[in-house]
């Protein structure tokens, strides 16, 4: 008789209500309303503790490789989120959370009422809403005549310890801010996870530049999930380059409530040995005359993977919707694997809608033609990969930044 192996899961310090009753007496100066919802976004988090149920929103995903159950306990992240310039403006205000809970908790009492992008991380969604003690604030005027830059830094705590981030943005009507988001580890091996939660309110007629590098070390763990709330004819440009941690899991929605609204989207993987990014996106439009527009492309070397998971939703009311979906990826080994699922909703009769995924193999007479110039194959790999991803890379628009990208790109080939 065959004996089945059980697998013994290990619970982690910070899903026991003892370490959940510690945690909220050591925040017990926080206002009511934060308590509020770190109690409710506890009690969620214990109702949903059923991982036996069967989620189309986790298809193709090794979900066991994106929990927490490796993590000892939390960091003490109060050193995690750190602005690379200093809020001088009364009308403009940035700042990190853990700051602004100790000088002025009403800024970002907002927070209770935020919904995530529920493209299935809900155990992140309800853990980060639970024990988040930095993330950062920023409120930025409608002053036409300034366009702020902004560059944060997220740092991600050594091994065995996970760090919760929770960040709000408000643009205020015609404000216009281009934001930088590097995500990053301690040292090269520090292997920590960091789950980082994003709430976008664009005000009417404003702009937002957005661009996030996560360049974390091998071996972490990265779960960002953040929520685009556009209104009248304002406009975010979303790039996103994933290039670190050993396992990604991103969900990003952007929702399209007013007429006018443009929500574009753009992203790339670099991804190496076993690495494994799952990214799952909504573009939801609610109002009529919006656009929206994903391009994401994912290289693969030895034995990484990815999956893509997108979603066009289209409500009745959104008339004359405007809206494109398209996934390529790129395998440069045999083992590598991508996996891609477009989708659409549309329940307007008025739209053009398209969506289209494609996966092809490395072009073997371009890589010949570069060997045989005397280039090196890891670095024709690196050429080729680089001229496949340039079209993500080109939306950044900052030629210093822009190199940087592709310098790290380049590492990942060395």
């Amino acid at each position: 008789m065959i004996q089945e192996k059980v697998q013994t899961k290990i619970t982690p310090d910070f899903f026991s209500e003892d370490y959940f009753e510690k945690f909220a007496s050591n925040h017990s100066w926080e206002p009511g309303w934060l308590a509020d919802l770190r109690k409710e976004s506890w009690e969620r988090l214990r109702e949903d503790q059923d991982f036996s149920l069967k989620d189309e929103r986790w298809r193709f995903s090794p979900k066991s490789r994106l929990g927490y159950s490796h993590f000892e306990s939390i960091s003490d992240s109060s050193h995690s989120v750190k602005f690379n310039q200093a809020s001088e403006s009364s009308e403009n205000i940035w700042d990190t959370v853990d700051n602004i809970l100790l000088d002025n908790p009403d800024l970002i009492s907002d927070f209770a009422e935020i919904s995530g992008p529920n493209l299935g991380a809900t155990e992140s969604f309800h853990l980060t809403n639970t024990y988040f003690n930095n993330g950062f604030f920023i409120k930025v005027s409608g002053n036409p005549s300034q366009k702020l830059q902004l560059s944060i830094d997220h740092t991600c705590p050594q091994e065995g310890l996970v760090s919760f981030h929770k960040n709000y943005v408000v643009l205020d009507d015609f404000a216009e801010v281009t934001l930088i988001e590097n995500f990053i580890s301690e040292n090269d091996t520090s292997q920590g996870g960091l789950s980082n939660l994003t709430h976008f309110k664009i005000g009417k007629g404003a702009k937002l530049n957005r661009i996030l590098i996560q360049n974390m070390a091998d071996g972490s763990s990265f779960h960002n999930l953040e929520n685009f709330d556009l209104h009248a004819n304002s406009t975010v440009v979303n790039v996103e380059c994933f290039l670190g941690a050993n396992q990604s899991r991103i969900e990003t929605k952007g929702n399209l409530l007013q007429s006018g609204a443009n929500f574009e989207n753009f992203s790339f993987v670099s991804g190496r040995k076993e690495q494994l990014f799952d990214q799952r996106t909504e573009q939801h439009h609610l109002a009529p005359h919006c656009s929206s527009n994903l391009l994401s492309k994912n290289v693969l070397q030895e034995e990484a993977k990815s999956i893509f998971a997108g979603l066009i939703k289209v409500d009745s009311e959104a008339q004359e919707t405007n809206a494109l979906q398209t996934n390529r990826n790129l395998l440069l080994s045999k083992e590598a694997e991508a996996d891609s699922l477009p989708g659409l909703e549309i329940l307007a009769n008025d739209v053009r809608c398209t969506h289209g995924a494609t996966t092809s193999r490395l072009d073997q007479e371009e890589l010949f033609y570069l060997l045989s110039r005397g280039i090196e194959k890891k670095s024709a790999e690196s050429l080729i990969s680089l001229g496949f991803i340039e079209e993500i890379i080109g939306k950044v628009q900052d030629e210093d930044l822009t190199q940087t990208i592709r310098d790290l790109v380049c590492n990942h080939f060395k």
